[in-house]
């Protein structure tokens, strides 16, 4: 498991620069803002890592490492759990970079997103487990090729069902929202974990 988070994090570093360095520079400009009660930045960050785990599996196929997995003594349950793995790791950074951000906004005195703090990395969580709860499995069966096009489509609806989301939360009660996403939190675990289930039993099949 060491090994193929090493060799996912040497890929993040080298082709992914400027995925995530794009990414601290929407905090950053959300940051120096004077205009800081939307959640489109701590949104943007969310989805942006989310997508983290898909792209290392396009990398993959696209390297051949897939058929070349199966020369070694690895089973594809532990390769398929560490880029579930990635995408928890994902949810956490997500979390806590969004935490910091806000932080330092209410230390200089600058207005935070309408909705509770808690709340907000709480639906930025859930986007990140169920996009790549959805996605990974169709990356694992067709291919980054073919399931780039569902992951365009998903892309958009997710961030219209977010949008809309965050508004209906809004309309709700504190105490009420909180237990709303506490419900769509474990939801979408409970679908992750299927997800990971299902992946397995498509790895290696997409060229066939």
């Amino acid at each position: 498991m060491k090994g193929l988070l090493l060799k996912d994090w040497y890929q993040v570093k080298t082709n992914m620069r400027m995925m995530y360095l794009t990414m601290l520079a929407v905090l950053a400009i959300w940051i120096l803002s004077t205009s800081g009660d939307s959640s489109f930045a701590v949104n943007y960050s969310a989805i942006f890592l989310g997508i983290m785990p898909a792209y290392l599996l396009s990398y993959d196929h696209a390297s051949g490492w897939t058929e070349y997995s199966f020369a070694l003594p690895l089973s594809k349950e532990l390769q398929v759990a560490e880029k579930y793995l990635v995408g928890l790791l994902c949810t956490a950074v997500s979390a806590a970079l969004n935490g910091i951000f806000c932080g330092i906004r209410f230390c200089m005195g600058k207005p935070l997103p309408a909705m509770p703090i808690g709340l907000l990395l709480g639906a930025g969580a859930a986007s990140i487990l169920l996009i790549n709860g959805i996605m990974l499995p169709l990356y694992y069966r067709f291919g980054a090729e073919k399931a780039r096009m569902l992951y365009m489509l998903m892309f958009a609806g997710m961030g219209a069902a977010l949008g809309g989301g965050m508004v209906l939360m809004d309309a709700v009660p504190e105490p009420g929202a909180a237990i709303a996403i506490v419900g769509v939190l474990a939801a979408v675990l409970a679908l992750y974990a299927v997800s990971w289930r299902v992946s397995v039993a498509w790895y290696g099949k997409y060229k066939k």
